[in-house]
C-alpha cells in the first residue's frame, strides 16, 4: 500500500496543476452579510409552542392543523427541527391558518432584492436567490412565487424574474443563463442542487441571497 505523503509526491510527479494563487486569478472578494431581524408575532408564538413540544412531546402543543406523524415518539426532535426551519423561513409553510407579514423573511428579501435592483440598474446587475425548503411548484404556494409577486408590485417587470425549475431542457437552461449574462433577466430563483453547480450566469451578478442555510457548508455560495 502507498502512504499518504508518498501518494501526494507521486501525484505531483504525474499531474500538472495550478491554483488560483499561482496564476493570480482575479476573483472578486465576497461581502458576506448575515441579516438578522426580529421574529414576527406569529413566529414568537410558535417559538413558545416549540419549547412546550420539546418538553412534552405532545403534538397538540404545536397548534398545527396537520395530522400527527406516525414516528413522533422516535423522531420528536427531528420533527421539531423541521418545524423550526419552516417557521424561520415563512409561517405559511406550516399551514393556511398563518398569514403574510411585512416583517417576515419573504417581505424583507423582496425589499432587499429591489434595493440591489435599483442600485445596479445602470449595469443591469443580476441576483441569485436560493431556497431549498419551498421551491417553485405550479399552482401551489411557494416562497419563490410569493417573493416574485412582491417584486412585481415593487416595480420589477415579471419577465425579468425567472425560476430555474421552469427551464426544463438543456437548451432552455442555456438560454436562461445567456439572458442573465446579458441582463435581460435580472433575478433568478433556484434550489442549491439546480442553481448551485454548473451555472455560468454570473457575469453581471451583484448579490446572492440564501433564504435558509443549506445542510452542507460548501453549498453556501
Amino acid at each position: 500500500y502507498i502512504k499518504v505523503p508518498e501518494l501526494a509526491m507521486f501525484l505531483r510527479e504525474i499531474t500538472d496543476y495550478r491554483t488560483a494563487d499561482m496564476i493570480n486569478l482575479d476573483v472578486p472578494e465576497k461581502n458576506v452579510r448575515f441579516l438578522s431581524h426580529a421574529p414576527t408575532i406569529e413566529q414568537e408564538e410558535m417559538i413558545g409552542r416549540l419549547v412546550s413540544f420539546a418538553g412534552s412531546g405532545n403534538w397538540e402543543d404545536l397548534g398545527l392543523d396537520m395530522i400527527e406523524p406516525d414516528n413522533l415518539d422516535k423522531a420528536k426532535m427531528l420533527i421539531a427541527t423541521n418545524v423550526a426551519r419552516k417557521m424561520a423561513l415563512d409561517m405559511r409553510l406550516l399551514g393556511e391558518k398563518f398569514s403574510d407579514d411585512a416583517g417576515n423573511k419573504a417581505s424583507i428579501c423582496a425589499r432587499t432584492i429591489y434595493d440591489y435592483y435599483v442600485r445596479s440598474a445602470a449595469n443591469k446587475g443580476t441576483q441569485f436567490v436560493f431556497s431549498d425548503l419551498s421551491t417553485y411548484k405550479p399552482n401551489e404556494w411557494n416562497i419563490y412565487t410569493d417573493i416574485k409577486e412582491k417584486l412585481v408590485r415593487l416595480g420589477i417587470p415579471a419577465d425579468e424574474i425567472q425560476f430555474i425549475q421552469c427551464a426544463t431542457t438543456e437548451r432552455a437552461r442555456k438560454r436562461l443563463f445567456e439572458d442573465m449574462n446579458s441582463g435581460r433577466v435580472r433575478v433568478l430563483f433556484g434550489s442549491t442542487s439546480m442553481l448551485g453547480t454548473g451555472v455560468n450566469a454570473q457575469q453581471r451578478a451583484v448579490a446572492v441571497h440564501h433564504l435558509e442555510i443549506p445542510w452542507v457548508r460548501h453549498e453556501v455560495a
